[in-house]
């Protein structure tokens, strides 16, 4: 009987400290969103927003999103990092990967920013192509999550 009442408060505790750890890391989209939009203000009115979410691994890992843009309009592109555990590289490009004359039209790694919140408003691009690069980490598993969000310039 004590073994029984031992072995299943061994067994809630695990399970407590894994959804613990879990809960934890869970992307607050809404949060990380409503800081992105204070940095809109008073120029640019949101038009969409994106998020991806990431399961870190041992090797650099990366994915790219493609946003379009009409050449007449402003715009202005944030991303909220801070619910992601390492550093990571925003990368913004002319074209796809994997295309030739592909140029690099910004890196938050030359950017002297404090916090976990990248802006960036391309010049007359019709498309562009954003990287992110996740570097190798050495627990695996941990989750964490970018909020992009797109704002356009207003009259």
């Amino acid at each position: 009987m004590k073994k029984t009442i031992l072995y299943s408060l061994l067994v809630s505790v695990i399970v407590l400290s894994t959804a613990a750890k879990i809960e934890s890391n869970e992307c607050d989209v809404r949060v990380l969103k409503n800081e992105l939009l204070q940095s809109l203000k008073p120029d640019f009115k949101y038009d969409s927003s994106n998020t991806s979410r990431f399961i870190l691994e041992s090797k650099m890992q990366g994915t790219e999103i493609e946003i379009p843009l009409y050449a007449s309009e402003k715009y202005r592109l944030l991303f909220n990092t801070a619910n992601l555990p390492v550093d990571v590289d925003i990368k913004i490009y002319n074209k796809r990967v994997g295309t030739k004359n592909r140029k690099l039209l910004y890196s938050s790694s030359e950017e002297n920013v404090t916090g976990k919140i990248f802006t960036y408003e391309p010049v007359h691009q019709n498309k562009i192509y954003v990287d992110y690069i996740l570097p190798g980490v050495e627990e695996k598993g941990i989750t964490g999550c970018i909020v992009f969000l797109l704002g356009y310039k207003v009259g």
